[in-house]
């Protein structure tokens, strides 16, 4: 294994490879909870719940991401990028994700009118979809999607402040 600190990490967009090289830490909320994984983290394939993914680089650079939902897989004895598999090895964690956001990349003012616009919007509708309905009422798919929508605003506005008070 190479450094036994360190680990591959990938994440994945259908638009773009959005994050690569090394890590030491990822932090992030799973179908399960909260997890963060370490090198030598046990082999996982879960579900990625909408929230603020945590990187820590080798050197202690921390990158924040907003994620909008997607797949971990962690894997062990990975060859390292570009090696043969005779060549040094360690741990990798592959985020695959249908929409991502490097905490510099969002537009704070555009995600802070989305989040009035969808908090209108539910207030609209009657409430939260998270209320279970009643037995043969169907969700209102209109107030679902506000409500997903109130969610995205939330994870991109909860990205750009957690990066800004660690900075």
């Amino acid at each position: 294994m190479a450094d036994d600190a360190q680990f591959q990490i990938s994440l994945v967009t259908p638009e773009r490879i959005l994050l690569g090289g090394m890590a030491t830490e990822v932090m992030l909320r799973t179908g399960e909870g909260d997890a963060t994984f370490l090198a030598g983290h046990t082999p996982l394939v879960g579900s990625v719940q909408p929230g603020v993914v945590r990187v820590v680089r080798p050197e202690g650079e921390v990158v924040r991401i907003a994620v909008h939902g997607g797949f971990t897989q962690v894997e062990q004895d990975v060859p390292l990028d570009g090696d043969t598999v005779d060549g040094p090895t360690s741990s990798r964690v592959t985020l695959l994700v249908g929409v991502a956001e490097l905490a510099e990349e969002i537009d704070v003012d555009r995600a802070r009118v989305a989040l009035e616009a969808a908090e209108g919007r539910v207030a609209e509708l009657g409430g939260s979809a998270a209320r279970a309905p009643v037995e043969g009422e169907e969700a209102d798919p209109d107030l679902v999607e506000a409500e997903a929508a109130l969610l995205r605003a939330q994870v991109r506005l909860e990205t750009v402040d957690a990066a800004a008070s660690a900075a």
